[in-house]
């Protein structure tokens, strides 16, 4: 490892083959089967290529199971190609998926079975979720050098409680059950502390799945994020609502309660902002406190066949805008420097 190191992540992300195969049957337009899946990068593509380290939020099942126990029950149920998914999550460089996620167990236990074989058969780490309750609250531990640093990293990864997600569609891991990962900050308090006390070189960033789909930041999200750096969390980027939502800087520690969609092949029929960020974390060797820079990106959400792409300079304020949106703290917006000539796109850099 060279004298700096670059961690990105990346929020909701699928291929969309479930939204597309519906689309495909009523109009004709599967963009999957007429411009293929490296379609979908066409744009973005360079941001994994310049990454050290890429993480995203798998927000469907990697599996050929055909029925779901929670059809008619559940509003919308994710799938990906078990042949295709993998294999082009591997051609693009990504490292490590999230499956703590209203989707992850869509298709039970054999979904989230197959769903993990996939991965590892690829060699990509997963977390989030797991075939028991000890596999789902596992975290990313990967160490870096950095020059003549260690960095170690933790990335947690899971979904908020809901009742129904509990009760109902029984989508929590168990002691013999597989599930999602239930994150919340009572119930990683302790082990945060614990690496923090233990690992000097560490860095530990919560990755949650927690708001509501098409909303701004709701207090339930300030709460946990909150209780997460409260606990000796690093950070927090969250991802959920399919848009960006605001920053916080909490006790001196970035929050980015939603990244929004990454990719997402869906028409969302233009019900939210087409707005929405990627996050990197630049390390240097000389200081375990990264850089922490914000890259808008665009995705149409009124088209059944979006491409994401980076935004344009017309586009940014608007970003600003709703990234400060909640607060309109001029602390926030002073500490903002926008970078137009960054080769990775219009970079958006957090000075905490």
């Amino acid at each position: 490892m060279g004298k700096e190191l670059r961690i990105t992540f990346y929020g909701d992300f699928t291929f969309g083959e479930n939204y597309q195969a519906r689309y495909d049957y009523q109009e004709k337009v599967n963009i999957l089967r007429q411009k293929g899946y490296d379609y979908l990068f066409n744009e973005v593509e360079h941001f994994f290529n310049k990454s050290d380290y890429n993480i995203v939020n798998l927000e469907s099942p990697i599996t050929n199971v055909q029925k779901s126990d929670l059809e008619n029950k559940k509003a919308c149920i994710h799938w990906c190609d078990i042949e295709i998914a993998p294999k082009i999550m591997k051609k693009y460089n990504i490292h490590a998926a999230s499956l703590g996620n209203n989707h992850g167990y869509d298709y039970g236990e054999e979904g989230l079975k197959q769903s993990l074989e996939a991965l590892e058969q690829e060699g990509i780490e997963y977390f989030g979720a797991g075939r028991n309750i000890e596999e789902a609250k596992k975290y990313i531990t990967k160490s870096f050098e950095i020059g003549e640093r260690k960095l170690n990293l933790y990335v947690f990864g899971g979904y908020k409680y809901r009742e129904d997600y509990d009760k109902e569609f029984h989508f929590y891991a168990g002691a013999n059950k597989g599930g999602v990962n239930l994150l919340m900050p009572e119930c990683v308090s302790d082990t945060i502390k614990t690496i923090k006390s233990e690992d000097e070189n560490s860095f530990i960033v919560m990755f949650p799945h927690f708001g509501f789909d098409l909303q701004k930041t709701v207090p339930m999200q300030k709460e946990m994020a909150r209780g997460f750096i409260d606990a000796g969390a690093d950070m927090v980027i969250g991802h959920g609502p399919h848009m960006m939502n605001q920053i916080e800087y909490y006790n001196g520690k970035p929050i980015v309660y939603s990244l929004g969609n990454f990719i997402f092949p869906a028409d969302f029929r233009g019900r939210m902002t087409p707005l929405n960020l990627v996050c990197s974390l630049v390390f240097k060797e000389d200081s375990l406190k990264p850089v922490y820079e914000l890259y808008p990106v665009y995705m149409d959400t009124n088209s059944k066949t979006p491409q994401t792409r980076l935004c344009k300079k017309e586009e940014i304020n608007e970003v600003i805008k709703r990234l400060l949106e909640e607060d309109g703290d001029d602390s926030i917006k002073n500490s903002i420097s926008q970078d137009d000539s960054n080769p990775l796109g219009i970079c958006l850099t957090l000075n905490i």
